[in-house]
């Protein structure tokens, strides 16, 4: 069993104790639906093409929108009550932890929803492997206490979330290229300075929080990362 498949079933146990079965998993395409430019136009309109290289990814909103915020707050009927989540989710073979954002819009205008859903959907992630550790466990994840550890003096090999984020996580961020003419001329130039383009509150998420951030066009995620990506 692979670390995507390992933590697809944790997920999906979880999502099974507290509502009627839904569906976790999507195509990476269809997870980059922008979904109120597809109501407009009255066609589905995809940030991340149909045509391109597809994959399999956990569909966060999926979880966020209706488990876990059944599971956390119960009383809520509407949808705007979730906590934040990124659009995709998925575990490589060397248990690397990818968060994956679409944006159909302009870099700057995407930095308060990014940050808060980078935040948010980290936070309610440990929350479930938390939940259930006594029940199923992903193997490459330590859920013990640290102050147990600490009050009984004894030397380990430790890693809380905050440290296993800044090791495993990445977070990326696919932009519309339409709507980044500028931003896109400064990603190019800076491959071909050999140097990494990040918005601040990108940069911010990196020094902080995860291990690495990128910000992609489709193009660019395409050949990058899912071209390159295995299970």
């Amino acid at each position: 069993m692979t670390n995507y498949d390992q933590i697809k079933e944790i997920l999906k146990q979880f999502s099974d104790k507290y509502v009627t079965k839904i569906i976790i998993e999507s195509k990476m395409s269809d997870v980059s639906e922008d979904k109120a430019a597809s109501k407009r136009t009255e066609k589905k309109v995809l940030l991340y093409e149909d045509n391109r290289k597809d994959m399999q990814v956990i569909d966060m909103d999926e979880i966020a929108h209706k488990a876990y915020r059944v599971a956390r707050y119960p009383e809520s009927v509407k949808e705007d009550d979730s906590l934040a989540s990124a659009d995709a989710f998925v575990i490589n073979a060397d248990n690397m932890w990818y968060f994956i954002e679409f944006k159909n819009q302009e870099i700057t205008k995407a930095k308060d929803s990014v940050t808060k859903k980078a935040y948010q959907n980290w936070y309610w992630l440990v929350d479930v492997l938390r939940e259930m550790k006594d029940t199923i466990q992903y193997n490459n994840f330590n859920y013990e206490d640290p102050i147990s550890f600490a009050r009984e003096n004894v030397t380990f090999n430790y890693e809380d979330p905050i440290s296993f984020a800044r090791e495993n996580v990445t977070y990326i961020l696919v932009v519309s290229q339409e709507k980044n003419y500028n931003n896109v001329k400064k990603m190019h130039d800076c491959k071909l300075a050999g140097q990494k383009f990040l918005p601040q509150y990108m940069e911010k998420l990196e020094k902080y929080t995860f291990k690495e951030t990128y910000v992609y066009t489709p193009e660019m995620f395409e050949q990058k990362f899912v071209k390159k990506f295995e299970y």
